[in-house]
């Protein structure tokens, strides 16, 4: 069993949280793409930093990854993310 002072669990938990963000960045559900789209913000903030931090991820890498996505519309992205899930993108392995 794990408990709160478990590192992987609470890494875990952080990817969670960034996997949330992809599949809202992609959703049909416009209110969930429009809070995911300021979240990732034309620049990381702290939150966006230190969440990448605690999910193992560099920050600079994982937001020019999901801002290079802002621009295209749901179905774009959830194709790229694809295209990213078979390439290098670990981080969209669970999308």
């Amino acid at each position: 069993m794990s408990g709160v002072s478990d590192p992987r669990a609470c890494r875990d938990l952080w990817r969670r949280v960034l996997l949330t963000v992809v599949l809202d960045l992609k959703s049909a559900d416009r209110i969930a793409q429009r809070t995911a789209e300021r979240w990732v913000g034309p620049h990381p903030s702290r939150d966006f930093r230190e969440v990448c931090e605690l999910a193992g991820f560099h920050p600079d890498r994982t937001h020019a990854a999901l801002s290079a996505l802002l621009p295209s519309s749901p179905k774009e992205r959830a194709v790229r993310i694809r295209a990213l899930r078979h390439g290098t993108g670990e981080m969209l392995d669970a999308a």
